[in-house]
């Protein structure tokens, strides 16, 4: 076996990219006004402004569940709803934050593939609005992209929800604490996904790609911006030394640094998915689009599987183990996913 474990655990336990760091100390000279009124975000909210070719609001916030509590409560009233997949992050892993301080109701839709579809959307409204007053009033469509099944939504795809939600009176949010890995999954830039979608309201990542703690809210619904910086205090989401945060996305969006940290984690998994493919006793559960591979495996592999990688057993029933390649995934680590596979396949043969 392995003499040491590969990581394809989350992609939120790799460090730092080197050039965030260096911005990081860089932001650490002398004094700079508190709250978000320094020059480094001033910069990160033009790039960010600029990498979405729109006119939105954009706030620094220093973690994802933060930025989609603020997001829905920005969005929506305490009788009003959001509905999402049952495999959504605010729904399934975030510990009922969107319910307990937004508020409001999740309405949940079986996912397929991860996806919600027009006709699933479509069936739930009318289930929920046929009661009237006695039921909750959907306001919010929210999707996460890519998917937390690591499937991604076509612009096509897109643009259907988006034409649904004009249709229905919605509000769409987009959870995209893994947008980059879309965008290069898609082959597209980040704004061509929010131009097809109408995104009003986005929780855009950043620690999964290379930063450190830093995420980030992005208004593009004018009439979703009242309040909404009394509402970043309010929602806990306001350091007073912002710069650390911004400093980040500077480098980021300014050398198209966060393309290339996403392309080498979706390289990475492409190449870890052929070599399971390539092994007769395992089965990928979900096409691997972006950095996320979930497979299933017969039992007796599990412990042996953990012995020699970190990640997680996502689901006991069916046997099914979450990789999830990062930024610094190596060539090396591949080489070892591979020889781990292998003699396992040998030694339970």
């Amino acid at each position: 076996m392995l003499q040491k474990k590969v990581c394809l655990a989350s992609d939120n336990w790799p460090p730092a990219h080197p050039l965030i760091l260096k911005a990081v100390v860089e932001a650490n000279e002398g004094h700079a006004p508190s709250y978000g009124s320094d020059p480094w975000t001033e910069e990160a909210q033009r790039l960010i402004q600029e990498a979405f070719k729109r006119p939105c609001k954009v706030f620094m916030v220093p973690i994802g569940t933060g930025a989609n509590v603020f997001a829905l409560k920005l969005s929506c009233r305490a009788y009003e709803s959001i509905i999402c997949t049952d495999i959504a992050h605010i729904h399934y892993q975030e510990s009922g934050a969107a319910e307990a301080v937004v508020g409001c109701k999740l309405l949940t839709v079986p996912h397929q593939a991860g996806k919600l579809t027009v006709d699933s959307v479509v069936k739930k409204l009318k289930s929920e609005r046929a009661f009237g007053k006695h039921s909750t009033s959907p306001r919010v469509l929210s999707i996460t992209q890519p998917t937390e099944v690591g499937t991604v939504y076509s612009l096509e795809e897109l643009r259907s929800l988006s034409k649904l939600c004009k249709e229905e009176g919605l509000l769409l949010h987009i959870d995209g604490s893994r947008l980059y890995n879309a965008a290069v999954s898609l082959n597209v830039n980040l704004s061509e996904i929010v131009d097809a979608s109408s995104a009003d309201i986005l929780s855009l990542g950043g620690t999964k790609n290379g930063l450190l703690g830093a995420e980030s809210l992005v208004i593009f619904n004018s009439d979703l911006q009242e309040g909404s910086d009394h509402l970043q205090k309010q929602t806990l989401q306001l350091l007073s030394k912002m710069r650390y945060l911004s400093a980040q996305y500077i480098p980021f969006f300014k050398t198209d640094l966060w393309r290339t940290l996403a392309s080498a984690a979706n390289k990475k998994a492409q190449e870890i998915a052929s070599i399971i493919e390539t092994i007769p006793q395992l089965s990928l559960s979900y096409p691997v689009e972006t950095n996320q591979i979930f497979f299933k495996v017969p039992a007796s592999w599990i412990p042996l599987i953990q012995e020699n990688i970190f990640c997680y057993l996502w689901d006991k029933e069916k046997n099914e183990i979450r990789f999830i390649a990062s930024w610094n995934t190596s060539e090396q680590d591949v080489i070892d996913v591979k020889s781990a596979l292998l003699e396992i396949s040998q030694t339970l043969a």
